[in-house]
C-alpha cells in the first residue's frame, strides 16, 4: 500500500502565525521525515509567498487561505504531471463553487471569477527515474481580503458580501481535494479531463493571446496531455508551453 493509500489529505493540520513561504516550509519538513502524504501546512502569513512564473504572492495577514498540501503520487510519471495540475484546479474550483461562486480555471491553473483572479496554485515537484516522489502544492485563495495592490483581484468577501472563516474554508478544500485525487487514484482520466474543459476560462471563445511574435486572436480548443494550451489559429491548431503565450487583458 502507498503512502497516498494510507493517508487521506488533511489527516495532519500544522497552523502557523507567519513563514516565509508555506511551499519552502513543508518542503523543509518533507525532507527531514516530519511530513507524510496528505498534510497540510496553513499560515495566516506569508512574507515571501509565490505565485506561477516567479510571480510574488500578495496577501494581508489573516484575512486570507495560505496553504500547502504534500503529496506523494503512486507511479505518477513526470510526463504526467499536469494531471495534478488538473486535481488541485478542480479542487479549488470546486470548493469556490460550494460557496455560490462561479469560479473558472484560467489555464494553467489560476482561478478565476468575473474576469478576476480569486486564487492561484503552485505545484513544486521532486522527481526521480521519472516518476514525482513527492509535490508541495501551494495554494493561495483570496478570502476576506478586500483591498488589493495588483488590479483584477477579487475574493470570497469581494464576490459574496460576506465574511467566511478561513477555516471552514480549508475544509471545504479538504473534501473536494480528496474527492479529486481518488479520480486520480482510480485512474479515471476522463472524468478528470473532462470537467478541466469544462471548467476551463473563455474554452471555445475567441479571445486576444499575445506570444512572440505578437498580438493575435484565437480561439482556446482544449489542453494536451503535457499541459500545453491549444490554440486554433488561421484554422491552424497551436501548441503553447506555459511561458509561450499571455491572455490579453482586453479580451477578457
Amino acid at each position: 500500500m502507498s503512502s497516498s493509500e494510507k493517508f487521506i489529505i488533511g489527516h495532519r493540520i500544522v497552523q502557523l502565525n507567519s513563514v516565509d513561504s508555506t511551499n519552502n516550509y513543508a518542503a523543509t519538513l518533507f525532507k527531514q521525515g516530519k511530513l507524510s502524504h496528505g498534510s497540510v501546512i496553513l499560515a495566516d502569513e506569508q512574507y515571501s509567498g509565490r505565485g506561477q512564473r516567479g510571480a510574488k504572492w500578495e496577501s494581508n495577514p489573516g484575512l486570507n487561505a495560505l496553504l500547502t498540501v504534500v503529496l506523494e503520487p503512486a507511479n505518477l510519471s513526470v510526463s504526467s504531471q499536469f494531471l495534478l495540475t488538473k486535481v488541485v484546479s478542480l479542487s479549488v474550483s470546486g470548493a469556490l463553487n460550494r460557496l455560490g461562486i462561479a469560479a473558472h480555471i484560467k489555464w494553467p491553473n489560476d482561478i478565476y471569477c468575473n474576469d478576476k483572479k480569486i486564487a492561484g496554485i503552485l505545484i513544486e515537484n521532486t522527481s526521480s527515474s521519472g516518476l514525482i516522489r513527492n509535490s508541495c502544492v501551494g495554494i493561495g485563495i483570496n478570502v476576506n481580503q478586500t483591498q488589493f495592490d495588483v488590479p483584477y483581484a477579487t475574493s470570497v468577501k469581494g464576490e459574496t458580501g460576506q465574511f467566511h472563516k478561513v477555516m471552514d474554508l480549508l475544509f471545504v478544500l479538504i473534501s473536494e481535494l480528496n474527492f479529486w485525487y481518488d479520480k486520480l487514484l482510480e485512474n479515471d482520466l476522463k472524468t478528470l479531463d473532462e470537467e478541466y474543459l469544462n471548467r476551463l476560462y473563455k474554452f471555445n471563445e475567441k479571445g486576444t493571446f499575445e506570444d512572440v511574435n505578437g498580438i493575435f486572436e484565437g480561439v482556446i480548443a482544449g489542453v494536451e496531455v503535457s499541459g500545453k494550451l491549444l490554440i486554433e489559429r488561421d484554422g491552424f491548431l497551436k501548441h503553447y508551453d506555459l511561458k509561450e503565450i499571455s491572455f490579453v487583458r482586453n479580451s477578457l
